[in-house]
């Protein structure tokens, strides 16, 4: 088991990898994929960039949606 302790928060990696694809970060947050590919593009979604492709580490997704709660327009 997968524990990743962040400001005395442990998150639990049981239940995934340790990145998301941007369609499971579109499902989590209940936006449309196009949406997320932009927030991605904004660097509103923590994100890496690897070619044309984005990668998002589950820890840097947990630690935004624990300290902004997913608030972008």
């Amino acid at each position: 088991m997968k524990k990743y302790v962040h400001n005395d928060r442990v998150w639990d990696f049981e239940t995934g990898g340790d990145v998301m694809s941007v369609h499971e970060v579109a499902d989590r947050l209940g936006i449309g994929i196009n949406q997320a590919y932009v927030a991605c593009k904004k660097g509103q979604i923590p994100n890496i960039r690897v070619g044309k492709r984005f990668i998002v580490p589950r820890a840097a997704y947990l630690n935004w949606m624990a300290t902004c709660g997913g608030q972008f327009t």
